[in-house]
């Protein structure tokens, strides 16, 4: 089966960045356990973040919202979901990873992302990234 050239380069499944980093900062709160949440508060707050995704994705998703509200908005519920998730699983140290989640998928994923589509359509492009809030 041949394989299609035509789409960005990405150094990382984005999926990748945020499951290495979930299990380093596991790894690493075994090893200097931080204090957090009990449980049931953790819980509550980790699936708040999860369903917040879901209503801020949902009017995206029908077409009630433009993306011209944010340049990414998958990766922003991503982040939303990872902070959930991680949330809780009791996770402390994925808080301190994440601006290093956040810079990871910038330079690996939305930059390359970015470029391929400036390459694609050009002035278009450029046009729409001028009118986007970043």
């Amino acid at each position: 089966m041949e394989q299609k050239s035509d789409h960005a380069q990405v150094i990382v499944n984005p999926f990748l960045i945020y499951i290495a980093s979930a299990l380093i900062a596991l790894a690493v709160q075994k090893i200097i356990p931080l204090p957090f949440l009990e449980k049931t508060p953790a819980q509550a707050i980790g699936a708040i973040l999860i369903i917040s995704n879901l209503i801020a994705g949902l009017p995206a998703l029908i077409g009630m919202i433009s993306v011209q509200t944010s340049p990414n908005p998958m990766y922003l519920g991503l982040i939303l979901v990872y902070c959930g998730v991680v949330t809780i699983l009791q996770l402390p140290w994925s808080s301190i990873f994440l601006p290093l989640v956040i810079w990871l998928l910038t330079i690996w994923v939305i930059i390359p992302e970015e470029k391929y589509l400036e390459g694609k359509f050009g002035a278009e492009y450029l046009d729409y990234k001028s009118k986007v809030r970043r």
